[in-house]
């Protein structure tokens, strides 16, 4: 979208760069969302599990992210969990692996099951 303005060259492309400095995380995954809101303490408990929830319980449980805003959950015995419930499917992964969502998205694809994309 902006390559073909630039194009037209630095004065005609009506394009304008402010200077500045934010930070830039890379959230490209469920685990790196984890890590993200774990470091900000935003979410973390005392174990490591950060819960996006109506409420959660977790025993034995430690280093888990569970994003499931209409639901009560609760972990136990489990460790290193992505679990991400939305109202049309519901996705459990080891988080070294949930970078694999994409292997799962062009499966859905060719078994005919799009509309969960």
């Amino acid at each position: 979208m902006l390559e073909p303005r630039s194009a037209k060259g630095e004065h005609l492309s009506e394009l304008y760069c402010l200077p500045a400095e934010f930070s830039w995380n890379d959230l490209g995954s469920w685990a790196s969302l984890y890590e993200y809101q774990l470091d900000t303490r935003l979410r973390g408990d005392g174990d490591g599990n950060v819960s996006e929830t109506d409420g959660h319980l977790a025993i034995d449980a430690v280093n888990n992210y569970t994003f499931s805003p209409k639901k009560f959950v609760a972990l136990v015995g489990v460790k290193n969990l992505v679990i991400v419930d939305t109202e049309d499917a519901l996705l459990i992964a080891n988080r070294e692996r949930s970078q694999d969502v994409g292997k799962i998205v062009k499966e859905l694809g060719i078994i005919g099951h799009a509309e969960l994309i």
